[in-house]
């Protein structure tokens, strides 16, 4: 009876350890560095393998490796709390080859090969957080002359006031895409009348009534333009 006892014990901790196992690897991991990058993995684990995306945004915004919208870029297995990754670069980069391991909510980027036959942009090491997602978003999309760009409030209605924000532009010339994070911008009343994103030393200001798209960079305004909402 007591070694039945013991099996049965031993086969729910396997089971429980298998469940977080799980999802270790799955959902978004950012973070930034000196405000001069940025690296996003948006992850899939489906048993011991996983796929997913990695984006980074480098020299103050001035170089991006970021996939097209909803293509996958990266691909491993996982074996405990690691993975030995390959990924491409929009650079034209192949099979380039990095290690991820998480520990808690923290996950640590190591670059093991670099990528052949093309030019990439990766860092060698980095320490990423998983963003935890709220249960309620709303999102709003809107087009300037030369942008397309999707605005996700992540704290409740789009007008709450939120320092989880998420911004993805889309420029219209080339297809070439930016996600940012960042917060609402408010008056002095703190009602909200806008959001605001940093890429290093770039900042992304979007009003909404009159809806306008500014980005700056230092006293000298790179972008202004107002925009139209498309699904408000």
């Amino acid at each position: 009876m007591n070694i039945k006892l013991v099996m049965l014990l031993m086969v729910a901790g396997f089971n429980s350890g298998h469940a977080i196992a799980k999802d270790m690897f799955s959902g978004q991991w950012g973070g930034e560095q000196k405000n001069e990058s940025t690296l996003t993995l948006r992850l899939t684990q489906a048993g011991q393998n996983v796929n997913g995306s990695y984006c980074y945004v480098t020299q103050n915004g001035n170089r991006i490796d970021c996939p097209s919208d909803d293509e996958n870029n990266l691909k491993g297995v996982i074996a405990e709390n690691r993975a030995n990754v390959e990924f491409t670069s929009s650079f034209g980069g192949e099979k380039g080859r990095a290690k991820l391991e998480v520990v808690g909510d923290k996950m640590i980027w190591t670059l093991i090969t670099p990528p052949q036959k093309g030019e990439y942009y990766a860092p060698q090491y980095y320490k990423l957080t998983k963003v935890l997602k709220s249960p309620v978003s709303e999102k709003r999309v809107f087009d300037t002359d030369k942008f397309n760009i999707t605005l996700v409030n992540k704290c409740g209605s789009f007008e709450s006031d939120c320092n989880d924000m998420f911004y993805l532009g889309i420029r219209k010339s080339d297809n070439s895409t930016i996600s940012l994070d960042g917060k609402t911008l408010n008056d002095a009343t703190g009602k909200v009348i806008g959001s605001l994103f940093k890429n290093g030393g770039i900042t992304y200001t979007v009003t909404y009534n009159p809806l306008k798209l500014v980005v700056s960079k230092g006293g000298d305004i790179l972008v202004d333009q107002p925009g139209q909402w498309v699904n408000k």
